[in-house]
């Protein structure tokens, strides 16, 4: 936890924050607008390795209240971070409430074909049974052992859950 390192970050956040990144991946993200002010393109900026921010709490408060005032000042519609966090909230909520719809649904299909699958093995164990009494007691028991040693793993297991 070196002061040169937390003076590195800092001034980083700083050449961020003005849009003028040393960094040429984060240079041209500025061009086109896109980049974003994080922990990592922190890091990044000063030429540390991914993780070097972690020793530095008060640099990571930093970065994420000017993160939080950068995305304000883009986004015409928000006034403060506060409404951008809000938004943020909406997003995520209506996010997981698709993502629960498709769970349900999808847990729909899956236990409908679980039931086709066991109606479909119950008229495998008839048809099979059925073909077995047709054959004569002598050769059945040739017959069955030839059905377990095709596939010793024959089980079907209908516990999805």
């Amino acid at each position: 936890m070196t002061q040169a390192t937390k003076n590195r970050l800092i001034k980083a956040l700083e050449r961020l924050l003005e849009g003028k990144p040393d960094n040429r991946v984060l240079r041209i993200k500025a061009r086109k607008g896109k980049l974003k002010i994080n922990n990592s393109t922190v890091e990044k900026e000063a030429g540390l390795s991914v993780g070097a921010l972690r020793r530095h709490e008060d640099v990571q408060k930093m970065v994420e209240n000017k993160s939080l005032e950068a995305r304000a000042a883009h986004d015409g519609s928000s006034t403060s971070p506060i409404e951008v966090l809000q938004t943020e909230v909406k997003k995520l909520k209506s996010e997981k409430t698709q993502a629960n719809k498709k769970k349900k649904e999808y847990l729909g299909l899956s236990r409908s074909h679980e039931k086709a699958l066991a109606r479909q093995a119950a008229s495998h164990i008839k048809m099979v049974q059925e073909l077995m009494g047709m054959l004569h007691e002598s050769e059945r028991e040739k017959a069955m052992e030839k059905v377990v040693k095709a596939r010793p793993n024959n089980l079907i297991k209908g516990k999805f859950r």
